[in-house]
């Protein structure tokens, strides 16, 4: 970790060393080394919680069938259902075993830059690399259990939200970094609106499921 920490002047914030206060207090406190890093190490510690979760769920289900799992709330909250869809499994093994060692991936990341280490902006664009793909196969998954199997799954929907959250966030950290180059009206994106768009993503996503299950809700 420390050759890719330090491997010649290419690592991430190069524009905003500390021989440079004045660029470094430019950045918001999230776009920073450190407060980005716990950016990530809280989006990664929630998301693999609800991976921990459905691991523990999906072992009980293979063990027994007939197990209802802690999350099967009722309703329109079924995690049994969801796990036991073709969805779930739609790589070969169950989605929260992928995840388990993706959101851990996420939590490495997120310890190493809360002790101020800056890794290589090739490492920082990959990890925004691998989280625009986590995050495009959740809102599959969104899609399927709330068009298709018809029905939520409590821990996937925590997964659901610290993802939606955290890629517009990655983003734009990236970005305002010069990591990922950008033009003025984007880097204005980045600087003022990449919170407001996780917010509103996520509203959106609230929108649609108490639209499509407002039966269950308030029927």
């Amino acid at each position: 970790m420390n050759s890719l920490a330090t491997t010649g002047q290419q690592g991430s914030d190069e524009a905003f060393t500390a021989d440079d206060p004045g660029r470094v207090q430019d950045l918001p406190w999230w776009a920073r080394t450190r407060g980005f890093g716990w950016v990530l190490l809280v989006c990664g510690v929630g998301s693999f919680y609800g991976a921990v979760e459905l691991t523990l769920e999906r072992i009980q289900l293979y063990i027994n069938p007939d197990h209802i799992a802690a999350c099967d709330v009722g309703g329109a909250f079924s995690c049994s259902t969801v796990m036991k869809s073709a969805q779930a499994t739609v790589f070969g093994p169950p989605n929260p075993f992928i995840g388990l060692v993706g959101f851990t991936i996420l939590i490495v990341v997120g310890v190493v830059l809360t002790t101020g280490t800056r890794l290589p902006r090739w490492f920082m664009n990959m990890n925004l690399l691998g989280t625009a793909a986590a995050t495009g196969f959740l809102v599959w998954l969104y899609t399927q259990a709330v068009y298709e199997i018809g029905s939520l799954c409590l821990y996937c929907m925590v997964c659901w939200f610290f993802m939606g959250l955290l890629l517009p966030v990655h983003l734009a950290r990236n970005i305002l970094t010069n990591d990922l180059p950008a033009p003025r009206w984007l880097r204005g994106w980045a600087q003022h609106g990449a919170w407001l768009t996780s917010f509103i993503l996520l509203v959106a996503c609230a929108a649609s499921i108490l639209v499509v299950f407002s039966n269950q809700f308030f029927g």
